[in-house]
């Protein structure tokens, strides 16, 4: 009776010792699903696309771009302020040794994209940067397939007013295959809201060949832009139209900064105090 006793008593304790590993595992196998579960219905963060927006007429040669590393000439090279903007491509920037670089003038920080996608080095990259002393501005990559309501509410769910020294940039390069009716009234919604919030009309950025396409006629020349057009020669837009800065290399070399980083400057008689906020 005893002796059945103990079979019994041990037999259930290895049983006891054996079943909760089975059932624990079991659980942590159920947690890593959910999680995948999980991740299966975040939004897809994607790279910004690649377009034509810069294609050059002809290569700019490493000699004849401005040398951003350095030097006691101040933030002018040439007769130009110029100055760089950063996304998560860029990784993590030593703030401090690109504010070093008397030639750098300004930056501006990706924050946000279409409807639901925000840069996720944009804080870090607006506290750093602001903290070593540069002047800082933010951008939005705008996506026509999206309402201008839902972008507007991204875009300000990351910057705040308060801590911008610069206009803010609405980055304009692709129309997402809607029409362009479509297109023009959702950006222009866009900028609205930008303005109505900031108290300024925000800068837009595009290239060469997609203004001449898409704003081209007067219809946006209230506003401020950036042109992106990687060639030796300052562009030229149809009806010879104006623009502020210049986006001239997307394969600078800075100090801080590891790998590529676009870069521009001011053109003709436009200067930073312009786009400060």
């Amino acid at each position: 009776m005893r002796q059945n006793l103990l079979y019994t008593f041990l037999l259930f304790f290895s049983l006891l010792f054996v079943v909760q590993p089975m059932e624990a595992k079991k659980k942590q196998k159920n947690k890593y699903e959910l999680k995948r579960e999980n991740a299966s219905n975040l939004p897809l963060i994607e790279p910004d696309p690649i377009t034509y927006k810069a294609k050059p007429d002809s290569k700019l040669r490493i000699a004849e771009q401005p040398r951003l590393m350095g030097g006691g000439r101040g933030y002018r090279v040439g007769n130009w302020v110029h100055g760089i903007d950063v996304s998560h491509y860029q990784g993590r920037i030593e703030w401090r040794t690109v504010a070093s670089n008397p030639e750098v003038g300004y930056v501006f920080l990706k924050a946000s994209e279409g409807g639901n996608i925000t840069d996720e080095t944009y804080e870090y990259n607006l506290r750093e940067a602001r903290r070593a002393g540069l002047k800082v501005g933010s951008y939005h990559f705008f996506r026509a397939n999206t309402s201008a309501e839902l972008q507007f509410r991204n875009f300000m769910s990351m910057v705040k007013v308060k801590s911008q020294d610069l206009l803010p940039i609405i980055d304009v390069e692709v129309t997402n295959g809607v029409s362009e009716s479509t297109f023009h009234a959702r950006l222009e919604q866009l900028l609205k809201l930008v303005t109505q919030e900031f108290g300024r009309k925000p800068i837009i950025y595009t290239g060469k060949n997609f203004y001449n396409k898409h704003f081209h006629g007067g219809r946006y020349r209230d506003y401020k832009f950036m042109i992106a057009c990687y060639t030796i020669d300052e562009p030229v837009l149809n009806g010879n139209d104006d623009f502020v800065m210049w986006q001239y290399s997307q394969t600078g070399r800075v100090r801080g900064i590891r790998g590529n980083v676009d870069q521009s400057r001011f053109v003709g008689r436009h200067t930073l105090r312009e786009i400060q906020f």
